[in-house]
């Protein structure tokens, strides 16, 4: 196991393993709740169903890029009432079904906004976050952007 300082992305979390798998980290990590929340009904199930594994890119340490093996559980939802049978633990640090925690995405949406999706690819590959252009092109298409009110009255 290669020695690293590294704090979790919240206190559910914990390290397991950091291996070099050549071209990136890879941490091992675990959930250690007791317990999760339906997404749908928020009723609190204390009762696991399986694990499962998620390949969760992060931001790069040490100029290596990282892979976070998230090793997850799926709960059973006990309330009745409720469609959902079987659910997967949440976290605030990544989206549903997301394959980067939210920090390495709002990195790579802050260089996709600020030059050319070509462009942001070889800066993200220069600063050890790989993505392809395709995917930071989708990333901008997904950015709820805000309208702004214009100073301007409207004219009918």
């Amino acid at each position: 196991m290669i020695n690293l300082s590294w704090s979790p992305l919240d206190s559910t979390i914990e390290l397991l393993d950091v291996s070099d798998a050549g071209d990136h980290l890879r941490l091992t990590v675990k959930s250690n709740r007791e317990s999760s929340s339906c997404p749908d009904c928020h009723h609190v199930s204390s009762r696991p169903h399986s694990r499962y594994t998620r390949v969760i890119q992060d931001l790069p340490i040490a100029d290596q890029p990282v892979r976070l093996l998230l090793i997850s559980r799926k709960w059973f939802c006990d309330d009745s009432s409720c469609s959902v049978k079987v659910f997967t633990e949440r976290y605030d640090w990544l989206a549903p079904h997301g394959r980067r925690t939210l920090r390495a995405e709002h990195t790579l949406r802050q260089i996709a906004f600020s030059t050319s999706c070509l462009a942001a690819e070889k800066i993200a590959q220069a600063i050890h976050l790989p993505i392809s252009h395709d995917s930071l092109l989708t990333m901008i298409h997904k950015t709820p952007i805000p309208v702004e009110v214009s100073p301007f009255p409207r004219s009918r």
